[in-house]
């Protein structure tokens, strides 16, 4: 199964790497008993004492505290085998450092030189095995743009051509170049440029493209008078729509410049991001909504599973409305809930439209005549949202987030500052949702996602969910 985000590969890095600790160990340590033995078979030959136990907490709480030191989690280590190879030899031999360490400590019989030197060769091995895999896992839905971060380039200099041919010529760093931002050229272009390598908008229309195209970062690399005019007005723009904005510090043009770590050619870059959180939280964040999603769907299936039953028998149509949502960075994925209303529901919106009792981008109707007497009831009960626990598993939503909403009200939004609400990823329930729901006026309702992106955090989420709990149960505000 693909990996669908690089962030969701670094989450897969961490708990492979303990794996791969794990493995190492035992393997290890049967290798050491077979030393031991003369060559004869040392699986049997093992026990585990404390010591030994000891060692083996030693090995992983070293993996995680070490690894991290060495960037092995970062997506230079995910796309560039080179260093990712050269950082893992470097945090193997400081875990085997730690391990000598422990072993001394707690006197372990078992960190012989062979268990060491297998311990290192089988860490060093499985972890430049796992950033291979995960790479290859991530190339899996590149095609659909979802693991390379699309990018603009603003500026046309010679640097900013550099970087965008590296970024064409090297699709494995994680980058999907879409085309310049610019109003002419700086530098002349090369005479056989790629197809991609053209002018997409002036700087002063880059709102408008934004607001069509899906963008994951703007990529600055100007000239540093014309970054001083410039910056202020780009980085406004892609604060709104909630895209990250990276810029390219290379202050002076000289030959040979010392190169330091960075995501775009060794550069030293600064990203400004109104979504930027710290990573421990992300995955945090992850882990709780796939931990809740799954026992939520495992505890709650003889439910889904009635309600899926009572939906056909009182309805024609399939049980599930399946809708195509605006979700993370403006890009589409499928929706699910149990179906409320007639089948054709869609088709009649339209004569409908002049009955909206909401004054945004939004359409409802507290009496509905399309809502059918068992969807009344389960709107009533939000039971209609349960199935959006299998989005959550996917990964298109959150367990709190903005709640995704339908092409057409997204294209009827008119104003840029509720785009900022596309940074962060959609979720079931939101800080509206237990303000007031639908008694809330549109404008509210972004105000509210807002907020969330602007003050987000695992505790945030928490606090949510729990003050979700007796909206959903008394009912208020679900029509």
């Amino acid at each position: 199964m693909p990996i669908r985000t690089r962030q969701s590969a670094i989450t897969w890095l961490r708990v492979a790497d303990l794996s791969v600790a794990a493995f190492s160990f035992s393997a290890a340590a049967i290798v050491a008993e077979t030393v031991r033995a003369g060559g004869a078979s040392g699986a049997a030959a093992m026990h585990v004492n404390a010591s030994g136990a000891g060692l083996f907490c030693v090995a992983l709480g070293a993996t995680a505290c070490v690894f991290p030191a060495f960037a092995l989690y970062t997506e230079t280590a995910l796309f560039q085998w080179r260093q990712a190879l050269k950082a893992m030899v470097k945090a193997a031999t400081g875990v085997l450092l730690v391990l000598v360490a422990a072993a001394a400590l707690l006197r372990s019989p078992l960190a012989t030189p062979a268990f060491l030197a297998a311990y290192w060769l089988l860490s060093c091995l499985g972890g430049v095995a796992v950033r291979h895999a995960g790479r290859r896992l991530l190339f899996l839905t590149e095609a659909q743009g979802i693991a390379a971060r699309r990018t603009l380039i603003v500026g046309t200099g010679q640097r900013a051509q550099e970087i965008a041919r590296d970024m064409l010529e090297h699709p494995g760093h994680g980058h999907r170049f879409l085309g310049f931002v610019a109003d002419g050229w700086e530098v002349p272009p090369p005479a056989l440029r790629p197809e991609r390598f053209a002018l997409l908008a002036a700087p002063a229309a880059l709102p408008d493209y934004l607001r069509e195209h899906v963008v994951d970062e703007v990529l600055v690399c100007l000239p540093m008078h014309a970054l001083c005019d410039t910056a202020t007005a780009l980085a406004t723009a892609c604060e709104e729509h909630g895209v990250a904005m990276t810029v390219v510090t290379r202050v002076f043009e000289v030959k040979n410049p010392r190169h330091r770590p960075g995501s775009h050619g060794g550069e030293i870059v600064a990203t400004i991001s109104n979504t930027l959180a710290d990573e421990r939280e992300l995955i945090l964040k992850r882990f709780l909504d796939v931990s809740v999603a799954g026992v939520a769907l495992v505890a709650l299936s003889p439910l889904l599973g009635m309600v899926w039953c009572l939906v056909r028998l009182t309805s024609p149509g399939p049980a599930f409305f399946v809708q195509e949502r605006v979700g993370l960075n403006k890009r589409l994925f499928k929706f699910y809930k149990f179906r409320t209303m007639v089948q054709n529901a869609e088709a009649l919106q339209a004569d409908l439209e002049a009955q909206n009792e909401t004054n945004g981008a939004t359409f409802k109707m507290r009496n509905d005549p399309r809502i059918t007497p068992l969807g009344r009831i389960l709107r009533k009960t939000s039971i209609d949202e349960l199935p959006q626990l299998y989005n959550v598993l996917r990964g298109d939503m959150s367990l709190v987030g903005p709640r995704p909403l339908p092409v057409r009200d997204v294209e009827r939004i008119e104003n840029d500052w509720p785009r900022r609400r596309f940074g962060v990823k959609p979720g079931i329930t939101c800080f509206w949702q237990i303000r007031g729901r639908n008694a809330l006026p549109f404008e509210r309702m972004m105000e509210c996602d807002i907020e969330y992106v602007d003050t987000w955090s695992v505790a945030l989420d928490i606090k949510i969910l729990l003050a979700t709990i007796p909206v959903v149960c008394g009912m208020r505000g679900a029509y």
